[in-house]
């Protein structure tokens, strides 16, 4: 997973999980397998992705 700096949207590089700043008010979430399940996470992509929020966050 890669963060794009000071861009309001992030996206996992399988594209299940989806991060935005919608309307610089809230922030929304998609996380779904194309066939529809859960996207699951490691350590290290639930440590980056906890990072992405608090940024989005102070942003809004």
């Amino acid at each position: 997973m890669q963060a794009e700096n000071k861009k309001d949207y992030f996206e996992s590089s399988d594209g299940t999980l989806r991060i935005w700043i919608e309307q610089e008010s809230s922030i929304h979430i998609k996380a779904t397998t194309k066939e529809g399940d859960p996207v699951e996470l490691s350590e290290s992509e639930a440590l980056e992705i906890a990072e992405v929020l608090k940024d989005f966050a102070s942003r809004i």
